[in-house]
């Protein structure tokens, strides 16, 4: 767990130093818990790695920080690598109430310094509590515990193989004084120092007192995204749905283009009755595809759900939400609603009359002669960061298509009937393709009926530079959707590959 960036003051001071470390302990879904522990006022003062190897134990012990009777204080455990019910830590519950603390105890018997077994310590609790028993939980890679600091416990990593790997935060209500126990003094009486105070980081509420030593948290590192090149993505249908939330959004592709900054793609599956978020409004542009199912389109002026006009839409009708707009939708059909949806944003243009929150069905298209290839316009104007943002449908008829050729704007193609093959790829109903601005690409129906497909052309406003022009990434990259990481998940893997050298 080295690293070249030296925790602050002392070994538990990585949330100063890390950002991906205070990002992890100052999620909502962390806090939320820890305010009906430890109020709403609450500062991170602890953060560091621990592991074990197989074989290797942490003694019985109360943590000396927060061992003080009355003291208000919580930790959050979290395993990151080869974390199961051999190697999570033991707990005694309700042992944060004992009169005495472990390491009391060990000197009142003669016996400070000494690691206990399982079996001395259990007697030992039930001196103090005849119901004591000692609870192991079942723990897997990415679940974490949250706990009482002077609850006694410990750890044996009983794996025959694997050293467990654990994220180990402890927090404390903001008038609560922290203070690092003194190194030299390993028995009972433990002494805390008054200084150096460790750093204390505010992650809810306000510091109300406590004279601690409050410090900023690090600096945010800013993500650049690989820049877009030629995507072809196939989801595999029917998505993969969550019954408990009601709703799973995949991602496909997300990246700077040489239009925009930021654009990017994913599809969702909502359950019956089910939406996704109350009406809210973003930065980025957007524009939703109804692909199977039916909706209502809930779209109104602020968050209020039941304020919103709905909307009825089905398959094949898509909606184009303007930044800021307050937006919604809700699945109204028996079955499970999947949608795509594309977004972007990027510097504001003096739009003298950018384009309204709009719904249009691409299936209301106008008669026209047969012929090889059709195209029908379905909205077009300027935006607050386009200066066109145009959107068609086309009906390739089978063995039709177009020649490869090059745009000076981007291009995404999301294909909704029919086979169509490009840039050596073939992509069937709810694929999607897209052309970042100058990558040359064709098209041709290799399917037996009619394919038809919907365009959708951001485009520069009129004199603005291309930006710097993008490797265009090889079609034959995997066109399998990124899969949705939870927070541990993906804190497993940034983080101990970071802490290992990899």
């Amino acid at each position: 767990f080295a690293t070249a960036v030296e925790p602050d003051t002392w070994r538990k001071g990585r949330a100063v130093t890390e950002r991906v470390i205070f990002d992890v302990a100052s999620n909502p879904r962390i806090l939320e818990p820890l305010r009906s522990i430890l109020g709403p006022d609450i500062v991170l003062w602890g953060a560091r790695f621990v592991r074990r190897r197989p074989g290797q134990a942490h003694a019985w012990h109360v943590d000396i920080e927060s061992a003080a009777r009355g003291a208000r204080f919580a930790s959050v455990w979290i395993g990151l690598k080869n974390t199961n019910a051999l190697s999570g830590p033991a707990f005694i519950p309700g042992s944060h109430r004992f009169p005495s603390t472990i390491m009391e105890l060990q000197a009142a018997n003669g016996r400070g310094g000494e690691h206990l077994d399982d079996v001395g310590i259990l007697a030992w609790a039930q001196g103090c509590d005849a119901r004591a028993e000692i609870v192991q939980p079942d723990i897997a890679d990415g679940e974490g515990l949250i706990f009482d600091g002077r609850l006694w416990h410990g750890t044996l990593n009983r794996r025959a193989t694997g050293a467990r790997m654990a994220l180990l935060l402890q927090y404390a209500a903001a008038d609560a004084p922290v203070f690092m126990p003194d190194p030299s003094v390993v028995e009972w009486p433990l002494r805390l120092v008054a200084e150096p105070r460790p750093p204390v980081i505010l992650v809810s509420g306000a510091g109300n007192g406590g004279d601690n030593r409050q410090v900023a948290p690090p600096p945010a590192v800013k993500r650049r995204l690989p820049p877009l090149g030629t995507e072809v993505r196939q989801p595999a249908l029917p998505l993969e749905r969550d019954a408990e939330s009601g709703w799973r959004p995949t991602g496909l592709f997300r990246g700077p283009t040489p239009i925009l900054p930021e654009l990017g793609c994913h599809v969702s599956v909502l359950e019956p009755g089910c939406v996704p978020h109350p009406p809210h409004a973003h930065i980025e542009e957007e524009i939703l595809l109804v692909l199977e199912g039916r909706a209502e389109l809930l779209i109104g002026h602020g968050p209020d759900l039941a304020a919103a006009e709905p909307h009825p839409v089905g398959p094949g009708m898509f909606a184009y939400y303007p930044a800021y707009r307050h937006h919604t939708l809700r699945n109204v059909g028996p079955g499970p609603l999947t949608y795509l949806m594309m977004k972007w944003r990027g510097p504001p243009l003096p739009a003298e009359a950018p384009l309204a929150a709009r719904i249009v069905d691409s299936g209301l298209r106008p008669p026209k002669p047969a012929k090889e290839r059709q195209t029908w316009l379905l909205l077009e104007g300027p935006t607050n960061f386009l200066g066109k943002l145009h959107v068609h449908f086309s009906d390739v008829a089978p063995g039709g298509g177009y020649a490869p050729h090059e745009d000076p704007y981007d291009v995404a193609i999301i294909v909704l009937e029919g086979t169509i093959e490009s840039v050596g790829r073939t992509v069937g109903p709810f694929g999607v393709l897209f052309y970042p601005a100058g990558a040359p690409h064709g098209l041709r129906n290799v399917g037996a009926a009619p394919a038809r497909y919907l365009v959708v052309e951001p485009h520069a406003a009129a004199g603005a530079a291309r930006r710097p022009a993008i490797k265009v990434r090889s079609p034959a990259a995997s066109s399998r959707p990124r899969k949705r990481k939870s927070l541990f998940v993906r804190l497993r893997r940034r983080v101990v590959a970071a802490w290992r050298g990899a």
